[in-house]
């Protein structure tokens, strides 16, 4: 296929590969949110990372914080960094904690030490301009299939998200994977009641083990919060597009990921060892979903919608949006990068939708731009919150 062929990136200086070559701008606190997104404003190449976060979180959640913050800094589609701190202390520690994981070029500014958010954005703005020219010089390189970290999520479903996008998505997820590359997959209240039909796919017992398991801790925790998940799943706008029970939406989620054996089940925006099929356990929310995706390395996602979602993850990573239901495509056409409606009406099968996708994602891999990524619609959530 001519768009997959003559893949191209920009190999860092981690010898890892990134199809952008963006400048982040990370805040740290959210005493820092503001001096992020002006500094942006003014620095043109630059992706805010602004966020509410990192006051006050305590034990597993200020653990998987922790690694989220760190973890979308060294995703290969970062180029270089700049830190927006608002105390030395942990302004430090982090920039620390990064340069024993990265050779990338990093930069940070305190505001408590250079006197407030006006001084912030003056000397972060000047920080942020050298480094975005400096990668700008960068140059494309070509890369193989097998280079690439996909994601796949798919949100706002509905009849056609299990009918279509999702298995014309499970198809390219098998191409990547036969292709030596990576796929991350997640959202694990939406593999409850299809479950035990993953964990035949695990590569090992102890895999299928901890699949269950992971299904079974989420059950569990809503439990104890006195929610009944089959009674709230499948969501209003779920049933409106024609899914009746959490089973049958289950089903339908979990054919975005293909037929290939499970490598194994990773925490909240860790980034895999191995290269494989790998299961996240993540919430189901996009935003969250989509920042531990980034988080967890991948260059791309596949995000298969029925509805429509206007999502756009952290910024760093383009969200490719792809939808079988026609009205959406046409509703929704402004945040929808591939319809692929003609399949539900029977113009064309689910191997040559498989193939258009394959196709698009060539494209955006060399530079095309997702539709997310032209309107900026960004939202940075480094901590999972509910399920």
């Amino acid at each position: 296929m001519e768009d997959i062929d003559g893949l191209t990136g920009y190999w860092n200086a981690d010898n890892l590969v990134g199809i952008r070559n963006h400048t982040a701008i990370i805040g740290l606190s959210p005493f820092c949110s503001q001096a992020v997104r002006l500094i942006s404003e003014q620095v043109f190449g630059t992706i805010p990372m602004a966020q509410m976060h990192g006051r006050n979180e305590l034990g597993l959640n200020l653990e998987r914080f922790n690694r989220s913050m760190l973890n979308v800094t060294l995703n290969p589609n970062v180029a270089s960094l700049l830190v927006v701190g608002y105390e030395p202390k942990t302004t430090q520690r982090f920039v620390n904690e990064f340069k024993l994981k990265s050779k990338k070029p990093i930069e940070s500014v305190v505001t408590l030490e250079i006197g407030g958010i006006l001084e912030t954005v003056k000397s972060g703005a000047k920080k942020a301009m050298d480094l975005v020219i400096n990668a700008s010089e960068n140059k494309r390189e070509p890369l193989q299939l097998g280079d690439l970290t996909i994601g796949v999520k798919c949100g706002g479903s509905d009849a056609t998200s299990g009918i279509v996008s999702n298995p014309v998505t499970g198809r390219v997820v098998d191409k990547i994977i036969d292709a030596g590359g990576n796929v991350i997959f997640s959202e694990t209240t939406e593999i409850i009641g299809a479950e035990h039909v993953l964990a035949k796919r695990a590569v090992d017992e102890s895999v299928a083990e901890k699949i269950i398991r992971t299904a079974m801790a989420n059950e569990e925790v809503a439990r104890h919060a006195g929610v009944d998940l089959v009674d709230i799943n499948p969501v209003p706008d779920n049933i409106a597009g024609g899914i009746s029970t959490i089973e049958e939406k289950s089903l339908g989620a979990i054919s975005k990921t293909g037929t290939r054996k499970i490598t194994d089940v990773i925490d909240y925006a860790e980034i895999p060892e191995g290269r494989g099929l790998y299961f996240m356990d993540s919430p189901s929310a996009a935003h969250e979903v989509l920042t531990a995706l980034a988080a967890a390395g991948t260059q791309l996602v596949i995000f298969s919608t029925g509805t429509g979602n206007p999502s756009g993850g952290p910024g760093t990573v383009p969200i490719l949006k792809i939808t079988g239901n026609p009205h959406t495509a046409s509703h929704m056409k402004d945040h929808i990068d591939l319809d692929v409606s003609k399949v539900l009406l029977g113009a064309m099968n689910l191997d040559e939708a498989s193939e258009i996708l394959m196709g698009m994602l060539g494209k955006v891999v060399k530079g095309r731009l997702t539709r997310g990524e032209v309107l900026k619609t960004w939202d940075f959530s480094p901590i999972p919150t509910g399920l």
